[in-house]
């Protein structure tokens, strides 16, 4: 276990681009877990360098392609800190140097279902410089005349994806490996399947990882991941450049090459930086949702970590920002409330039903065991205590964070408190299981 030390039991939450602090009376026993700590990289620009000149399972890049070949790069969206604009400085300039004409690359964003970034976006995540000499665009995952069908998934869902990324000779992809709920770690074919996939397919990938009882989050061969790999390669992830980040995202690990040799090497390293040891089960877990604090729909994530340690019937607070609310799928906040989800959902399939209400349908089911496993507090002035009682849950503003740790701890005799600040990426694991 790591801990930062406390000055006289005050701990500081960030939440959006602002900072919380909270005093810890003196007779709570409590832990405070943090990212084990990771030697930031000299030059991140080198460590890059490194995994393009060393790829793993592939030729380098730039012995890939062709003269007259089009080249499609797939960027994880600006819901996630992968620094693409580091990538991409490294990545454009070999492609070039191959041969490769500007004109024949393009930048897809891969939405999976959030919403299309804006051109100010795009230029933050990507370079300003890159956005205006390079054609850039969003994934269509509702537009069924933008997408092309190129199979058929294992539930019989048409598996339809990004018409102008299929018409590319070669798509590469690029992300950041963290602790993910549906696939055990994110990075690798996630950024193709479901990312520029359809309505469809995203929903029936959160399916996925909802009709099974055990946690997938943090798991290496995870049946959902093995899944989706399965279907890339029949629709062909040529190349992947994934990166580890440590505290306030600083570039630790970078691994380029097969989408899963370079994959499973990336997690290698992501695994000494997310797994937080604790030391024994938790009566109260306060975290923020930091960095995944968008929305609902992103930082309720950074609930399934904890709930993985927290007793059964604890006090369970979180927060987040929520600058956009909800997020893209409202109706999540209903189906958290449903007492027989998994069986409700069962019967949705079942009916053959799909399309954007599964998918919230889905997500929402998942976070209702949430709900039903401990009391929980949304600390956000992003949604409405109305929007909270919806999802079962209670609510609080941000400026009332110590007042909520106070009237949770109060519920126990002799509580003892986990404090996660980095919540959205963290995996609490239990001493005995270390």
């Amino acid at each position: 276990m790591v801990k930062r030390p406390v000055k006289d039991r005050e701990v500081t939450l960030r939440c959006g681009e602002k900072r919380y602090s909270v005093k810890i009376p003196e007779h709570i026993r409590f832990e405070y877990a943090r990212l084990n700590p990771a030697e930031q990289a000299a030059d991140p620009q080198v460590l890059i360098q490194e995994a393009l000149n060393h790829p793993v399972g592939a030729p380098r890049i730039e012995n890939m392609v062709q003269p007259g070949q089009k080249i499609c790069i797939i960027s994880d969206d600006n819901t996630r800190l992968t620094p693409v604009v580091l990538i991409l400085k490294e990545l454009l300039p070999r492609l070039e140097r191959a041969g490769i004409r500007r004109e024949d690359i393009f930048i897809v964003m891969a939405l999976g279902s959030h919403r299309p970034m804006t051109v100010e976006e795009m230029s933050a995540k990507l370079g300003r410089e890159v956005c205006e000499n390079y054609r850039v665009l969003n994934s269509e995952f509702e537009n069924p005349a933008l997408l092309t069908q190129v199979g058929v998934s294992a539930l019989g869902t048409p598996i339809r994806v990004l018409k102008a990324a299929m018409e590319a000779d070669l798509r590469i992809g690029i992300g950041s490996v963290v602790p993910h709920g549906c696939m055990g770690w994110s990075g690798g074919a996630k950024i193709l399947y479901p990312g520029i996939t359809s309505a469809d397919i995203v929903s029936e990938f959160h399916v996925m990882q909802r009709l099974r009882d055990e946690i997938l989050l943090g798991m290496v061969e995870c049946p959902v991941r093995l899944a989706v790999e399965e279907w890339t390669q029949n629709i062909g992830l040529h190349y992947i450049i994934n990166t580890v980040l440590g505290e306030d995202a600083a570039v630790y690990s970078a691994a380029a090459g097969h989408y899963i040799q370079a994959h499973r090497k990336a997690v290698s390293s992501a695994q000494k930086i997310y797994g937080v040891p604790v030391r024994q089960r938790p009566d109260v877990v306060l975290s923020s949702a930091y960095p995944i604090h968008m929305d609902f729909w992103q930082c309720g994530k950074a609930a399934y970590g904890p709930t993985k340690v927290l007793r059964k019937g604890g006090e369970f607070l979180l927060l987040a920002e929520c600058k956009e609310g909800v997020g893209p799928h409202p109706q999540m906040l209903d189906y958290m409330a449903i007492e027989d989800g998994k069986d409700a959902l069962l019967k949705r399939i079942q009916s053959g039903e799909t399309g954007e209400d599964l998918l919230a349908m889905a997500v929402g089911v998942s976070m209702g065991r949430v709900v039903r496993h401990a009391h929980v507090t949304l600390v956000s002035d992003g949604l409405t205590a109305e929007q909270c009682e919806r999802g079962r849950m209670a609510h609080h503003p941000q400026a009332a964070l110590q007042q909520a740790l106070e009237q949770a701890l109060a519920k126990f005799e002799d509580p003892f408190l986990l404090v996660i600040p980095e919540g959205g990426e963290a995996i609490p694991i239990l001493g005995e299981q270390v």
